[in-house]
């Protein structure tokens, strides 16, 4: 009777197990580490970099397109919000009014500086990922609380840390969630929910879609697209209207 195969020995095929076990993920991680360390590659650059070597290899990003329209603050979760910024301080308030209101990822809202503002143009120089600059739109109000807020000075990190330096991503995350609990909003709430719910707002108000891109950043539409999924409340009022419709009188 031939022996039978011991665990591990070759069969001619390997198994599921065989194959994971044999890519080690943490050595993996180490060595794209140090591809990362030793390339100097900042945050953005190295999402670039992952983006092109998953393309590389023909790997394709998840369809979402059977999801629901990304979670957002409601509008009485964004006042709430807001308000409870401006309590604390005059700056902590402009300083998630900007992140607001220019949709930026918490990335390049601390790269930010005091001369990429134009205030003639109303517009904001920001280098978004892929190190792709663009123009961003700011609002009056918004331009003039900026320029009190800089005074004479025009160099520099736009919002500046009690030490005087740039703020960090990580605690502009922590920010961001201790003014939720501040406003009493009990649900999750990060730098990227606040750029979800700009760009909602502006497509519930009518903002065309290659034009909510451009101001995103977006390089595929479809990434864009997601925002224009009919919200439920217009499908309700919707079926409201066509309901009542065919009732009649």
């Amino acid at each position: 009777m031939p022996d039978e195969p011991k665990p591990g020995a070759a069969t001619g095929r390997t198994s599921g197990a065989e194959n994971e076990k044999s890519h080690d993920r943490q050595a993996d991680i180490r060595r794209v580490a140090k591809i990362l360390r030793e390339g100097g590659y900042s945050y953005d650059q190295s999402a670039h970099l992952f983006k092109e070597a998953r393309s590389e290899v023909g790997l394709t990003p998840p369809d979402r397109s059977s999801e629901g329209s990304p979670e957002r603050l409601t509008s009485e979760e964004l006042e709430a919000f807001l308000e409870a910024a401006y309590k604390r301080s005059g700056r902590r308030g402009l300083m998630m009014r900007f992140l607001f209101e220019t949709g930026t990822r918490v990335g390049t809202f601390v790269k930010i500086d005091a001369s990429d503002i134009a205030f003639r143009d109303r517009e904001i120089r920001v280098v978004g990922k892929g190190e792709k600059a663009r123009d961003v739109p700011i609002l009056r109000s918004l331009a003039n609380e900026l320029r009190l807020h800089l005074g004479d000075r025009r160099t520099g990190p736009l919002f500046r840390s009690r030490q005087g330096g740039r703020y960090s991503k990580r605690r502009i995350q922590q920010i961001v969630k201790e003014t939720a609990e501040d406003a009493g909003i009990t649900k999750k709430v990060y730098p990227h929910l606040l750029r979800h719910t700009v760009a909602q707002h502006l497509s519930d108000r009518g903002m065309p879609e290659e034009l909510l891109q451009q101001f995103l950043g977006h390089s595929r539409p479809q990434t864009t697209q997601v925002y224009y999924r009919p919200a439920r409340r217009r499908v309700k009022a919707s079926f409201e209207e066509a309901m009542s419709a065919e009732a009649g009188p």
